[in-house]
């Protein structure tokens, strides 16, 4: 037989559980707008009925919360996370291949063509007048301001080289950070649910790092949970374990000692997910090797892109800042090249043969340079192919000169139609970065909406909530009153 204040104590469930609903829905509300917030529910089932041996057997004891869940599907997490990792890559190397672009576009439309043009202006006032030290001088200084111009784009390039390996150094100090706090957050976690609590705040801050971890490399995630509350959590990058339940691995920045490509900076650095300074080797953690995409494979393949040079150090699929600083070398060599190869069969005012005399030379950093000798001394240059006489020549050098203008020097064109090339190859390469940056960052958003359907707070959709739970509270508080009011009929008015 249940108690006399059975009635109560139904009541009282009813109130609670309702409280507890409206808080749920409150606490919705105010986080609609909390970044990897997910929507909370409240789980409640009728408590075990009470047996009270009479006619109908068994009475209802009201109402009992089983959990408070957090709404969240895993599938969406995992397909978000890999596309943003992809969104990472492209936008990266989107970002630096308009830089290089630029370059290449300033070079051929004003840059080199206007210096290019100038000096083989010189040439034809040298045509008419060969003995003239004055335009001799003139085009000796153009041509110092042509290989200043290309020398400049390689400083640019190495520029853009030391600014990439910053970032490849900052993304590093981010993974491993990120790995820290997942690693703490899943401690802290497992603290609370060990203890018979629910961690969902905690857990939506790990998926928010994680989200954002996916940027930079592609993540994988297992977690596997147990009775009582434990589970093992482990984050996963490629073949390497980032996160191991309460333990982070951290990834180390080694500066390379040799170089990959000739012309590439010093100080470069390889990453390692272990490292034994003692030996000097380790474990690479290579995501161009692993076939990784994210935010840190785009800065390494715009860092050590070279296509695929079997003679550089390590050859990498891509077209980035290596490749470049090599086609602008092969262009300087070819200009040099067919200067000097002109220059060589020349007889100078002082009537000596120009034969293993530069007009221009190349230095061991590999800048472009006017033969300081002809500098200081522009007699020494040849104008003429025929003997002098009286200090007189023609000019059957210069017209030789004149030829180079539109000469095909390198691969079969001309030196302008050889940097325009250069720059149609990175304005394809940066188009096909912009394009897949624009579909993955459309799937990215699309799934985040497909994942917010799921996760995300609706406003009116918990208006309603809170409605049904005030109407809860107030049907229980209505129960309780009957009850407190038949109570006291029973209790005060009846008896002797």
């Amino acid at each position: 037989m249940p108690s006399t204040f059975f009635g109560l104590d139904i009541g009282k469930t009813g109130l609670f559980s309702a409280n507890v609903g409206l808080n749920t829905a409150g606490h919705n509300v105010s986080n609609e707008n909390t970044k990897g917030y997910s929507r909370q529910v409240l789980s409640q089932q009728a408590r075990s009925s009470l047996r009270v041996y009479t006619k109908y057997g068994m009475v209802g004891t009201g109402v009992e919360i089983t959990s408070i869940d957090r709404v969240r599907d895993i599938y969406y997490d995992s397909k978000y996370r890999s596309n943003n990792a992809k969104l990472g890559e492209h936008t990266t190397k989107y970002t630096y291949g308009v830089q290089v672009e630029d370059y290449f576009n300033e070079m051929v439309i004003s840059g080199f063509k206007s210096i290019y043009n100038d000096m083989f202006g010189a040439l034809q006032d040298l045509n008419g007048t060969p003995e003239s030290l004055t335009v001799r001088t003139e085009f000796l200084n153009f041509a110092q301001s042509l290989g200043e111009y290309m020398n400049d784009i390689q400083t640019r390039l190495d520029s853009l080289q030391s600014e990439v390996n910053m970032e490849v150094s900052n993304n590093v100090s981010k993974i491993n950070l990120y790995a820290e706090q997942i690693a703490s957050l899943t401690k802290q976690i497992n603290n609370v649910e060990l203890a018979g609590g629910v961690a969902n705040d905690l857990r939506d801050r790990r998926d928010v790092m994680l989200d954002e971890l996916s940027s930079i490399v592609p993540v994988s995630v297992t977690e596997t949970k147990y009775s009582g509350g434990k589970s093992d959590y482990l984050v996963r990058v490629g073949d390497f374990t980032m996160v191991n339940n309460y333990s982070s691995h951290s990834l180390e920045l080694i500066t390379r000692k040799d170089k990959n490509n000739e012309y590439d900076i010093p100080g470069l650095y390889d990453i390692y997910y272990y490292y034994d300074h003692d030996e000097e080797t380790g474990t690479r953690f290579d995501v161009q090797a692993m076939n990784l995409s994210g935010n840190l494979r785009g800065l390494l393949d715009v860092r050590d892109g070279n296509n695929k040079d079997m003679d550089s150090g390590k050859a990498v699929d891509y077209k980035g800042i290596p490749h470049y600083l090599n086609r602008v070398q092969e262009f300087k060599q070819a200009i040099a090249d067919a200067f000097n190869n002109v220059h060589s069969n020349g007889i100078n005012l002082n009537g000596d043969s120009t034969n293993g005399v530069p007009i221009f030379t190349i230095s061991k950093a590999g800048e472009l340079e006017v033969n300081k000798d002809l500098l200081k001394d522009p007699s020494l240059m040849g104008t003429t192919k025929n003997p002098i006489h009286d200090g007189i020549s023609d000019a059957s050098l210069v017209v030789d000169f004149l030829d180079l203008q539109d000469a095909k020097i390198l691969y079969n064109a001309s030196a302008g139609d050889y940097l325009e090339t250069i720059v149609t190859e990175i304005g394809v390469s940066t188009k096909k970065a912009q394009l897949f940056e624009n579909n993955y960052d459309n799937i990215v958003k699309t799934v985040n909406l497909q994942r917010m359907s799921v996760s995300g707070v609706d406003g009116e959709e918990e208006a309603m909530n809170i409605e049904k739970y005030q109407e809860a509270y107030t049907l229980c508080a209505r129960v309780i009153t009957v009850m407190s009011e038949c109570y006291s009929k029973l209790i005060n008015e009846t008896g002797i």
